[in-house]
C-alpha cells in the first residue's frame, strides 16, 4: 500500500508561519481544581498491541510454574515467579532496547530477592526487611526514571524484596532463591525476543504508527495545561520512534517520523496522520509520503553524527540535570516504604494483622510516579481498584480445585492484569489482587478472610501513608528544574544560527533533546502544588520560539 503526502507538500515558510500561529497557553494549575482529580484517575488511555505483551507476560509467569510443580517443588514456585516479572518491562520496545531492558531487569530481580533473603536470615527479619524494601524501591525507582524504563517501574523489585525477605529461610536459600529468580528471569528473556525471529521490524512499526497517532491529537489538542501535556506525549513518541530506527536502512519509516513531526508545528491533517498509523502497524509494505523539503532536511539532520537520535533521551539526563527532581520521588519511595512498613509491623505486633510488607509495596506503588498529583492518582486507583478486587479474589479463593488450578488462576490473572493496566492502573487492580493472593497461597495456605483482610487493611494503609509522604517530601527541585530546562532551551534557541556555521546539526539535534526535556520537566512540575500560569506560558512560548528556530534551520 502506497499513501503519497503529494497535497501536504510545505516550505520551511509555511512551517514557522503555521508554528508561530499556535496560540498563547492561559496557564493554569492542576491543583486549582481538586474535583478534577478523581476524573484523571478514572480516565481510559488508548492501547495497541495489547494482547501480544499479555500473552508474553501470561507464558513467562506458566513455565517456572509449571516446570518447579513438576518437579516437585511447589515452595519455590512463588520465588521463581519473580524473575518472570523481568518480562513485565519493555513492553513495546524495539528487540535492541527489549533485550537490555529485559535483562537488566532479570539481574535487578535476582539482587532484589537475594537482598529480601539475606533480610529472612535475620534473627528478626522484620526491621532487616523494611530497610532492604526502602533501599531497594529508591534506588530502583531513580534507576528506571533515570533510564526511561517504564512501568512497572521500580514497583516490581521493592515487591520481590518484600515478599523474599517475609519467606521464612535458610543459609541454602541464600543461593538457591537468586538461583530460581535468574532461571525465570533467563526464560522470560528468551520468551519477550522471540517475536524477533517472526517479525523483527514489529516493534519499530508500533513505535511509528504510536507517533502519527500522537501527533494527530495535537492538531485539535485543547488550549491550556491539558493541551501541552497533548504535545508532550506526541513529541515523546516521536523521539522514542526515532530511537526505535536503525541507523541506516529505514528511509521509509523516517519519512513516516518526519510527518509526524510535522504535525507538532500544526502541518498536516488529522484523517491523513491516522490512515497513515493504521496502515504503518499491518504487515505488509511501509506506506509511502513523499517527503517536504523541511522533512527531508530534518532526515538528513539525523545522519549528521554516527549517533544521531539513537542517544536523544539519554541527552535531557546529561543537558538539564533531570535528576534533580528523580531523586526527590527516590526519597520519597525510600521514606513512604520504611513508614508503611514501620506501622504495618506495629500493627502486627499489637493486633496479629499479617502481611506487613504489603503495606510497604502499596506506598511504593503509590510514589512511583515523579509528582504529587500523579500520586494523587495512584493511590485512589490502587486503593478502590483492591477493594473491587477483593471481591474477584474471594470468587477466585472460594472456587474448588488442586495447584493445577491455582496456577491457571494465576496466569489467567497475570494475562488480564496487563491487559487492563495499560488502561487504568485502578482497572488493572481487579487481576493484580487476586494475583497476589494466588501467588502467596502457592507458598503457604491462608485462611481466606483473614488473606482478604489483611489485603484490605494493609493496601489502605500503605496508600494513605505513601500519599502523605508525597505531600511532605516538599522542595522546589521541580520548579527550578523547569527554570533550568526552559533556560537551557531559550539560550540554545538564540545561538542556533551562530552555533550551525561551526557544528552543522549539532545544534538541532541539542535543540530537539531539550525540547524533550523542557517537556518532561514541566511534566514534573505541573504535577506539584505552586506552578504559576506564567510559567506555564513561558513553557510554551521557548517551545514555539524552538520550533521556529528549528523550521528556519532547515
Amino acid at each position: 500500500m502506497a499513501v503519497t503526502g503529494g497535497g501536504d507538500r510545505l516550505r520551511g515558510e509555511d512551517v514557522i508561519r503555521h508554528a508561530a500561529a499556535v496560540p498563547k497557553l492561559p496557564g493554569g494549575q492542576p491543583f486549582a481544581r481538586p474535583g478534577s482529580w478523581v476524573r484523571d484517575a478514572a480516565r481510559l488511555r488508548p492501547a495497541d498491541a495489547a494482547w501480544a505483551f499479555a500473552l508474553r507476560a501470561g507464558l513467562a509467569v506458566a513455565l517456572p510454574l509449571v516446570a518447579l510443580i513438576l518437579a516437585g517443588h511447589t515452595a519455590w514456585a512463588g520465588i521463581a515467579t519473580f524473575g518472570s516479572f523481568a518480562a513485565l518491562y519493555a513492553r513495546d520496545a524495539h528487540y535492541r532496547s527489549r533485550g537490555r531492558v529485559v535483562a537488566a531487569a532479570g539481574l535487578g530481580l535476582t539482587v532484589a530477592v537475594f537482598l529480601g533473603t539475606l533480610a529472612a536470615l535475620a534473627a528478626a527479619p522484620e526491621l532487616p526487611g523494611i530497610v532492604a524494601v526502602s533501599l531497594v524501591g529508591a534506588a530502583a525507582t531513580w534507576l528506571c526514571a533515570v533510564f526511561r524504563v517504564g512501568p512497572p517501574a521500580g514497583l516490581m523489585f521493592a515487591f520481590a524484596t518484600a515478599v523474599s525477605a517475609a519467606v521464612p529461610a535458610t543459609t541454602a536459600d541464600l543461593w538457591r532463591h537468586p538461583a530460581l529468580t535468574a532461571g525465570a528471569a533467563a526464560a522470560a528473556w528468551v520468551i519477550a525476543m522471540a517475536g524477533a525471529a517472526v517479525d523483527r521490524d514489529a516493534p519499530r512499526r508500533l513505535a511509528v504508527a504510536r507517533a502519527l497517532r500522537r501527533a494527530a491529537g495535537v492538531l485539535d489538542a485543547p488550549a491550556g495545561p491539558a493541551g501541552l501535556r497533548v504535545r508532550h506525549l506526541a513529541a515523546t513518541a516521536v523521539a522514542q520512534a526515532w530511537a526505535a530506527l536503525p541507523a541506516r536502512g529505514a528511509a521509509a519509516l523516517e519519512a513516516l517520523v518526519a510527518r509526524a513531526e510535522s504535525a507538532l508545528a500544526g502541518l498536516g491533517t488529522r484523517e491523513e496522520l491516522l490512515g497513515l498509523a493504521d496502515a504503518v502497524a499491518r504487515r505488509g509494505p511501509v506506506p509511502e509520503v513523499a517527503s517536504t523539503a523541511t522533512e527531508a532536511a530534518g532526515i538528513t539532520g539525523r545522519h549528521l553524527s554516527d549517533s544521531g537520535y539513537r542517544d536523544l533521551l539519554r541527552g535531557p539526563v546529561r543537558g538539564t540535570a533531570l535528576g534533580g527532581p528523580l531523586l526527590v520521588a527516590a526519597a520519597r519511595v525510600a521514606l513512604g516504604a520504611l513508614a508503611a512498613g514501620a506501622v504495618a509491623g506495629l500493627l502486627a505486633q499489637l493486633t496479629g494483622l499479617g502481611h506487613p510488607y504489603w503495606a510497604a509495596v502499596s506506598a511504593v506503588a503509590v510514589l512511583q510516579g515523579t509528582n504529587l498529583l500523579v500520586s494523587l492518582h495512584r493511590g485512589l486507583q490502587r486503593a478502590l481498584g483492591t477493594l473491587a478486587g477483593l471481591v474477584v479474589a474471594a470468587l477466585a479463593l472460594a472456587l474448588p480445585g488442586d495447584t493445577w488450578t491455582l496456577v491457571a488462576g494465576i496466569v489467567a490473572a497475570q494475562v488480564v492484569a496487563e491487559l487492563l493496566v495499560i488502561r487504568n492502573y485502578g482497572l488493572a487492580m481487579l487481576a493484580v489482587t487476586p494475583l497476589a493472593l494466588l501467588v502467596g497461597e502457592l507458598g503457604a495456605a491462608t485462611p481466606p478472610l483473614d488473606l482478604l483482610r489483611d489485603r484490605l487493611v494493609q493496601t489502605v494503609l500503605g496508600c494513605v501513608i505513601g500519599l502523605l509522604c508525597a505531600a511532605a517530601v516538599r522542595t522546589r527541585v521541580a520548579a527550578k528544574h523547569l527554570d533550568l530546562a526552559v533556560a537551557a532551551c531559550e539560550h540554545t534557541t538564540a545561538g542556533l544560527a551562530r552555533t550551525r556555521e561551526t557544528r552543522p546539526g549539532a545544534a538541532e539535534r541539542l535543540l530537539v533533546a531539550q525540547l524533550t526535556a523542557l517537556r518532561e520537566a514541566y511534566d514534573v512540575a505541573s504535577g506539584e502544588p505552586g506552578l504559576t500560569p506564567a510559567a506555564t506560558d513561558r513553557v510554551l512560548t521557548a517551545e514555539r520560539n524552538a520550533r521556529l528556530a528549528l523550521a528556519r534551520s532547515a
